[in-house]
């Protein structure tokens, strides 16, 4: 697959905004304003920012786990309460059942959906196939490594047979070579699968190395303050990150991504100077 997707917008989310009031303490936070995204049927986008910007709160937004407070997000031109089905959510947590096997997991979103017996267990095969588990089918989560629970998560997700994947830090709590290989399969995975995927990461090279754009939000109230084109070919092989043009790319993202980091913490200087002027 080239680093092209289809021009079609997928999802599309304008002028979006969520305040969360808490009538006990009469207080408010405005966690998105004024967030605008389009994302494009089979692309690849990360989303990319600092802790708090809103980027978690999104995909709850696009999954329709909470109402938007103002604004308009639809998938394929649908309200997001009516094409719910198209969606699938793998979270950082692996959310595995301990007391079914690999398999049994895998068959989960199936067996919600009623479909027969035969058919859940060569759906659940054919994805641990894809993901490398099929000799694990029989096992329990806890006896598997981290890793391998995220790829049953995401395994499962899929035999949901959903258009479009939802990812909140999938790789956030594996050790670093872990992340990098599972990157890797995640990628071949996307290319043979033909999915939307909206990815949250707090990580600047995992962001270039798997999207096809990356979404920089600001500090909260969220907004996306950049979209950044990775114009790197695929397939991508890991020594793509030392490239010239990988080197780049991470360059204009950290520049774009710092602004939002330094800015509180010249906000404590300038507080931390008044206090010992006595302004």
């Amino acid at each position: 697959m080239s680093g092209a997707v289809s021009a079609r917008e997928k999802i599309v989310a304008r002028d979006l905004s969520l305040t969360y009031v808490n009538e006990s303490s009469q207080s408010s936070r405005t966690v998105l304003d004024g967030f605008d995204l389009s994302v494009r049927e089979g692309e690849f986008l990360a989303l990319l920012g600092p802790s708090g910007c809103g980027k978690s709160t999104f995909l709850n937004l696009l999954a329709g786990l909470v109402p938007p407070t103002s604004g308009f997000i639809a998938i394929d031109g649908e309200p997001v309460s009516a094409a719910r089905r198209k969606l699938g959510f793998v979270f950082q947590g692996y959310a595995l059942f301990p007391w079914r096997t690999v398999r049994k997991n895998v068959e989960t979103g199936l067996e919600i959906r009623g479909v027969k017996r035969a058919q859940r267990r060569s759906e659940a095969e054919r994805f641990l196939r894809l993901v490398g588990l099929l000799d694990f089918a029989d096992h329990y989560p806890h006896q598997l490594s981290g890793g391998m629970r995220q790829r049953v998560a995401i395994a499962r997700v899929l035999a949901y047979g959903p258009e479009i994947l939802l990812m909140d830090e999938p790789f956030g709590a594996l050790d670093a070579q872990t992340r990098e290989a599972l990157q890797q399969e995640l990628l071949d995975i996307w290319e043979r699968s033909a999915k939307t995927v909206v990815f949250v990461t707090h990580s600047i090279d995992e962001a270039i190395f798997l999207a096809d754009r990356v979404a920089v939000v600001g500090r909260r109230p969220g907004r996306v303050k950049e979209i950044i084109e990775i114009g790197l070919p695929r397939p991508r092989p890991a020594s793509i990150r030392h490239s010239a043009e990988f080197v780049a790319l991470r360059q204009r993202a950290w520049a774009s991504l710092s602004s939002e980091l330094d800015a509180p913490r010249e906000r404590v200087a300038e507080s931390l100077a008044e206090s010992l002027t006595g302004a």
